[in-house]
């Protein structure tokens, strides 16, 4: 590793720390050092974005970003995954349902031993953030739009054709 790499790793690990103890501020501020050292370290990217997502001063549009560049950059699948798996739960809390659909998708795409797990975790989480942003006014049909979105994730979760989904259904 050269001195700009381990710098760099040095910086995480102290954003890493901070992260644990709740300091998120603090996190930021090594990860944001550690993509300075060296913009290629996927681990800075992401530390940053997780480290931003807690903070409310930091616009969404550079959260995602930072996502973008861990994924990017990131070499290892298993890990790709992770990355994709934790924009879509931000995506999903911002009300990104686009996003965090292709993220969770590529998520599985990428990690197939956990896809079920990726898959469910959008049907559930799809579902309860239309659901929350839905106030007196939304009308049954969106509700149902959301309810129908995230079944069919669940049978994707479940390995089901969604014809067979709705047989066992309707059982």
């Amino acid at each position: 590793m050269d001195d700009m790499a381990d710098d760099a790793a040095k910086e995480v690990a102290a954003g890493q720390r901070l992260m644990a103890e709740g300091d998120y501020k603090g996190a930021l501020s090594r990860f944001n050092k550690a993509t300075r050292v060296d913009p290629q370290n996927p681990d800075g990217w992401f530390g940053k974005a997780e480290a931003a997502a807690a903070l409310p001063q930091v616009a969404t549009d550079e959260i995602i970003g930072a996502y973008s560049k861990a994924r990017e950059l990131q070499k290892d699948e298993g890990e790709r995954a992770m990355i994709h798996s934790q924009l879509g739960a931000f995506a999903l809390r911002e009300g990104k349902l686009e996003l965090a659909e292709q993220s969770y998708k590529k998520a599985a795409e990428l990690d197939v031993e956990n896809a079920p797990y990726y898959m469910s975790d959008l049907a559930i989480e799809y579902y309860m953030a239309v659901a929350k942003r839905m106030d007196e006014e939304g009308s049954n049909l969106e509700l149902d739009a959301a309810r129908k979105k995230s079944l069919a994730f669940f049978a994707r979760a479940l390995d089901l054709d969604p014809k067979d989904a709705a047989r066992l259904l309707n059982l």
